[in-house]
């Protein structure tokens, strides 16, 4: 795990450009404090911070060449495959000098290609290869769980520019782009919480899709997408549970394997306990026990010390409570937004979960994130059962209906029936997610953003709506936009960002390729069992104490943020103000929130936004 940039630039690098790939590096220490390289070449300057976790010798350091240096890579990430991709590269003839992931890359790209190569990768990834014969190509995982971000100028007659990092602040450091705030990704942020991909809050500045590559050739950027999800599942496609079980089994054991100390984080549900189960049982056959870490608070209602106790003792593995307080939010507020690469309206679990993971001596922490998605584990996958309910109704009757939950739900203080006016105009699958998922109902949108319905339906239409053929019906369409928007775009980007901030690498088992495909073959009505969550999950692992978890009322990991936030109001809402929105809608917003009429989400995803401004 690492942090990655560099640049191309047609005709030659320019003085200055070591420099600015310097700059960038330096912003990323966090992503890597163990080492640092740069490879400067004539028309290309790579980069790359390293946080060492397998082969720790000076045979890892990055960016690595082949044997005759006509290819050079830097990669953030982990493959989980290497051995068996070694072991074919290694029988076509070619010599390994490390006993690093990042060499499969190189020799996997002389001996298939990029396109034979990222479809062979199994992992988390996002790397950028130069080839001095071909120019520079960029790769990103197939679920983005590494992120990649470029920037473009010019042509190959004015010196065309491709930069790249890990992360976009990085990337202004290099000083290299102007800055121009992206009002079309802030509206995107204020309708789902989070900056939707490929925008960025940056003019210039896109993110690389997940499951795609990249190439850079004669001043323009080609992308191809090499993966998505599959298609509509077929209806009798119920997974046997020994052949999850067995899939499951293979993807924590390629994530257990590090050179350096490990653990899981272990709260009371059952994604988590179903990868302690799994992970635990792994150690034990190798003579090792588990390290798993709950953060736990004061406050008992939020807390999930006990259900997290009693899973630990249950699988005997070593564990550690880290007690996270009020003054602990309030110390690291200002680390908390300085560590923040894009806006988020969530992201402060993470960042406090890694800072405990490191200060409990680990470098690589597990974590059960991407179990609702694929096992259907969120309440709103129930209620998608009746999606035909709305889709059927008629258009003067829904749009009735949505207005009064509009109106009752800013009565009530309720932002969940705010969001029900995003039904007003129908019933399609990006209008029922962002009904389900989103953030700010339309109107608040429009308020805060100074900008006119009009405009707001165009962000939506473009960043929303774009749910393929195959995908098109029932709720099918709206877990791929949960997928696409809400996985991608927030939860990943925050584990990624957050952790980073403390050098922890973050692995997400249930994120791995092999078992995303094998999950999204399953119809829904498998996936939904009354009375137990994620039975599927459930039933392969086949254990007393993940039946438990299942069976109890399920409870999101969360924070005490309302209370927390109150003891720094004052503070919050300033820096709320000082950003670029309406600055009357964002003090009616803080007021609603100090009365208790407002989640403490909205008032949060105004201070961090003024806060990158």
């Amino acid at each position: 795990m690492c942090g990655i940039a560099g640049l191309l630039r047609d005709g030659g690098v320019l003085p200055g450009d070591r420099e600015a790939v310097d700059r960038m590096l330096a912003a990323q220490v966090r992503r890597g404090p163990d080492a640092e390289g740069v490879f400067h070449g004539t028309d290309a300057v790579l980069g790359h911070r390293r946080l060492a976790i397998i082969d720790l010798s000076p045979l890892g350091k990055q960016p690595m060449a082949n044997e005759d240096e006509t290819v050079w890579v830097t990669f953030n990430g982990e493959i989980y495959n290497y051995v068996d991709l070694r072991g074919d590269l290694v029988a076509a003839g070619h010599v390994f000098r490390s006993h690093t992931d990042t060499e499969v890359l190189v020799h996997g790209y002389e001996q298939w290609g990029m396109e034979g190569l990222v479809g062979r990768l199994r992992g988390m990834f996002a790397f950028a290869i130069y080839d001095v014969r071909r120019g520079l190509m960029l790769a990103r995982d197939r679920l983005g769980i590494k992120p990649l971000y470029y920037h473009t100028s010019g042509g190959q007659a004015a010196g065309g520019l491709i930069a790249f990092a890990s992360e976009v602040k990085a990337l202004l450091q290099g000083g290299l782009i102007a800055v121009e705030r992206d009002r079309s990704a802030l509206a995107g942020f204020l309708i789902a919480g989070a900056v939707p991909s490929p925008l960025t809050t940056i003019k210039g500045v896109r993110c690389l899709d997940a499951g795609h590559w990249a190439e850079w050739k004669n001043g323009a950027l080609t992308i191809r997408r090499y993966w998505d999800l599959s298609s509509e599942p077929a209806a009798d496609s119920r997974p046997h549970p020994d052949e999850l079980k067995a899939t499951l089994e293979d993807t924590v054991r390629r994530h257990l394997i590090s050179d350096v100390p490990l653990g899981v984080f272990l709260s009371g549900g059952v994604d988590s306990a179903g990868l302690v189960a799994l992970a635990s049982r792994l150690r034990r056959e190798q003579g090792d026990s588990l390290t798993t870490l709950t953060v736990v608070f004061d406050e008992r209602e939020f807390s999930e010390a006990e259900a997290a106790a009693d899973i630990a003792r249950h699988f005997k593995t070593s564990h550690r409570e880290i007690r996270i307080t009020g003054e602990d939010f309030k110390r690291d507020l200002p680390a908390f937004i300085a560590a923040m690469d894009q806006p988020t309206n969530d992201g402060v679990n993470s960042y406090f979960v890694s800072r405990a993971a490191r200060e409990a001596g680990l470098k690589v922490v597990l974590s059960g994130l991407g179990g609702d998605e694929i096992f259907l584990g969120y309440k709103h996958h129930r209620w998608l059962r009746h999606q035909a309910l709305a889709t059927n109704c008629p258009g003067p009757i829904r749009s009735v209906l949505a207005q009064a939950g509009n109106q009752w739900g800013a009565w009530r203080g309720r932002d969940n029936w705010k969001r029900m006016a995003w039904l007003k105009a129908g019933a399609s699958s990006d209008r029922l997610y962002l009904t389900m998922r989103g953030f700010f109902a339309p109107d608040q949108v429009a308020r805060l953003m100074d900008m006119t319905r009009t405009e707001i339906d165009a962000v939506v239409g473009e960043h929303f709506g774009s749910v393929p053929k195959g995908h098109a019906s029932g709720s099918n369409a709206v877990n791929y936009l949960e997928m696409k928007r809400y996985l991608h775009d927030q939860l990943l980007r925050d584990t990624d960002v957050f952790s980073m901030a403390h050098s922890i690498e973050a692995r997400v088992p249930y994120m791995d390729h092999v078992l995303v495909d094998e999950m999204w073959r399953v119809a829904p009505e498998w996936k939904i069992e009354k009375g137990i969550n994620k039975p599927l999950l459930v039933r392969a692992v086949n254990d007393p104490a993940v039946l438990r978890a299942a069976t109890a009322p399920k409870r999101g990991f969360t924070f005490p943020m309302a209370r927390w936030m109150k003891t720094q109001a004052p503070e919050m809402r300033e820096i709320a103000e000082a950003g670029s929105l309406a600055r009357s809608a964002v003090r009616d917003c803080w007021a609603g929130f100090s009365e208790g009429r407002v989640h403490w989400s909205r008032a949060w995803a105004l201070t961090v936004l003024g806060a990158a401004n």
